[in-house]
């Protein structure tokens, strides 16, 4: 009887598994970088983690206002591509730049949000009575990664904000 406990035993304890995917913690800094305009990611301290929001022309624009984009691969082209990627060091400012992806730093996993709502409230930027710019504060609701193996949600997400000069 002993030994059959024991066997059960070695095979409920093996039988766990909790993968090699931590689930990331979505603490990023508060400053939202640009490369050129259509191209936003926020960063963790370390510069190792990042999510990035890939736009289209009409999302920043100039109408003051909120409204409420679609993300998501199997949404329309209008939608705003989001990415979350953990790399193996830090990159550097020109990560996203480049017309040729870098080589380094490599990515160690990829997660492209599969759904979820961004929200992007516009203000403009005055200076006197004078329209200097746009404030773009960006939020994210219903934020869904999914690969087929592991699934990252988040109800509401606070991206950032970032202001635009004309």
């Amino acid at each position: 009887m002993k030994k059959i406990l024991t066997l059960l035993l070695i095979f409920s304890l093996n039988s766990c598994s909790d993968g090699d995917f931590d689930v990331p913690s979505f603490e990023f800094t508060d400053t939202v970088t640009s490369c050129g305009e259509y191209v936003l990611y926020v960063t963790n301290s370390g510069k190792t983690e990042l999510l990035a929001l890939s736009l289209v022309k009409t999302h920043l624009g100039t109408t003051v206002g909120e409204k409420t984009i679609a993300l998501g691969a199997s949404v329309a082209t209008t939608s705003i591509k989001a990415t979350y990627r953990i790399l193996d060091s830090e990159f550097g400012t020109d990560y996203f730049c480049q017309n040729i992806p870098p080589t380094q730093p490599k990515v160690t996993k990829e997660l492209i949000a599969t759904s979820g709502k961004v929200i992007i409230k516009t203000t403009q930027v005055l200076t006197g009575t004078t329209i200097t710019g746009y404030k773009h504060e960006i939020s994210i609701s219903e934020l869904l990664f999914f690969d087929g193996t592991d699934r990252v949600y988040f109800e509401t997400f606070p991206y950032g904000s970032i202001t635009i000069k004309v």
